[in-house]
């Protein structure tokens, strides 16, 4: 029973995160807006995006997430847009242990089964700049900061 009882639980929750709900905690509340993008072509035939301020849990910024399975990536978009200055969360869920990096700003966190890397930041030097799986030069993204 207690199987059949999660994936309710986590039907549940992930409709409050929806719709804006949240536990009783004491009167803090956690916030969650969805991240939206404008996809746009370009004329390598690749997409671009911009994507949305977002506001999660207390984090108010940009947030950019990715999935890892095997050698395939799911991500909005292979090239992110964000405002120099503006707060940026990365957040990357893999199938397997790895190092996430964000070249040109120097940043890691480790990812694992269950444990996703989480890196968050400001995006103040401009340029366009590789996210990747590090020991396995994976591509997840290009961050483009302007």
């Amino acid at each position: 029973m207690i199987r059949q009882r999660r994936p309710l639980v986590g039907l549940l929750i992930a409709c409050c995160l929806v719709a804006g709900c949240s536990a009783d905690d004491g009167g803090e509340t956690a916030a969650t807006t969805t991240t939206a993008s404008a996809s746009t072509s370009t004329t390598a035939g690749e997409t671009s995006s911009t994507a949305a301020t977002t506001t999660t849990a207390g984090f108010s910024g940009t947030v950019i997430e990715v999935r890892v399975t095997g050698d395939e990536v799911e991500t909005a978009s292979r090239r992110v847009r964000v405002d120099r200055g503006k707060q940026v969360r990365i957040r990357v869920q893999a199938d397997r242990a790895e190092e996430v990096h964000v070249h040109g700003y120097d940043l890691s966190a480790d990812v694992a089964p269950g444990k996703p890397a989480v890196i968050d930041f400001t995006a103040d030097a401009a340029g366009v700049f590789e996210v990747e799986l590090e020991q396995a030069k994976l591509q997840l993204f290009e961050l483009q900061v302007q």
